[in-house]
């Protein structure tokens, strides 16, 4: 449904929102189902489906699901209930795979919720440190394990291709172009590693450490970088090649998950509510919002923007054409 906004809170609620009004068309309380309230992974949209997974942290006693509602009526289709699931849903062909805090990873049918197989790295999560999505290929899923790894999946089989261990632990996500892994790390550097064999092709030393999501463009890559220590923001765009393009500075450091490509723009916020747009081009300033909040999300579809604060409001704002 093009005209339909999907998004989950931290009180257990996931909404369908009309597009253009901000109506609620469906809701569904995940606390129904048992000791859970998160919603940390983006949904998938698979035809007339929407799939999103669900935690409670780490609690010992918290519960998760992956339910898959109607889109039209937020009627559940099915659910499938875990340990937690902080993860993005992914899908190669008929399955749907998603990580637990666990480190426990699944594979699941997309029709039916039928567990496919499932596969651990064996390391343990004392600290409650957050799980990061996979990413997926026509064969393969691509992940990084709490116990350091880079795996690569066979995704009928849940079997180890390869996995390749970094200096030091991944501190993003990854992100797949092509034959091309990327993930930032904890020695300030950005890694690209050949998907066929784990290979590290390229590093670049970058001035903080990455966090959140790295953002594909048509010809590279944005990553935010972050100095907490003294409360400095950066956003960074490179080529695939990991050469630098521009890097822009901030402070305070930015609260976003990830640069949010929107056209021939680059948005970001921070705890402060603001929100900046800066060109995609050579990242010079366009404009900028002062919101109510925290900015953890922002999303785009045509000319609106939608944005979330941790407090709990969401944003649309409309952007016309200048005459």
């Amino acid at each position: 449904m093009e005209d339909t906004v999907f998004i989950g809170s931290c009180a257990g609620i996931f909404y369908a929102f009309n597009k253009a009004t901000g109506e609620v068309r469906w809701s569904y309380n995940i606390r129904q189902d048992g000791k859970q309230i998160s919603f940390h992974g983006n949904p998938l949209v698979v035809d007339d489906m929407i799939l999103i997974g669900t935690d409670h942290n780490c609690v010992p006693d918290g519960v998760g699901h992956v339910y898959a509602f109607d889109i039209k009526t937020g009627k559940v289709r099915w659910k499938y209930k875990t340990t937690s699931v902080p993860t993005d849903i992914v899908r190669i062909g008929e399955n749907v795979y998603f990580g637990s805090f666990q480190d426990n990873w699944y594979a699941l049918r997309l029709r039916t919720g039928e567990l496919v197989w499932k596969f651990s790295t064996g390391a343990s999560n004392d600290n409650c440190d957050f799980v990061r999505s996979p990413v997926a290929d026509q064969t393969s899923l691509y992940l990084t394990g709490l116990d350091g790894f880079v795996y690569a999946l066979d995704a009928m089989s849940g079997r180890i291709v390869w996995k390749r261990k970094l200096r030091v632990p991944p501190s993003t996500a990854l992100a797949l172009k092509d034959t091309m892994l990327f993930v930032g790390a904890n020695d300030n550097r950005i890694y690209r590693l050949n998907t066929e064999t784990g290979n590290i092709v390229a590093d670049l030393s970058v001035e903080a450490r990455p966090l959140g999501r790295i953002t594909l463009t048509a010809n590279g890559l944005m990553a935010l970088l972050d100095n907490s220590s003294e409360r400095f923001g950066y956003v960074v765009s490179l080529t695939t090649d990991l050469k630098p393009i521009w890097q822009q500075k901030f402070s305070p450091e930015w609260a976003s998950e990830r640069p949010n490509l929107w056209g021939k723009s680059v948005v970001v916020g921070n705890c402060r509510g603001e929100v900046a747009a800066l060109s995609a081009f050579d990242g010079t300033s366009q404009w900028k919002l002062s919101l109510k909040g925290c900015v953890r999300s922002i999303g785009n579809s045509e000319n609106r923007l939608f944005i979330g604060v941790q407090e709990g409001t969401i944003y649309g704002y409309e952007f016309l054409p200048r005459k």
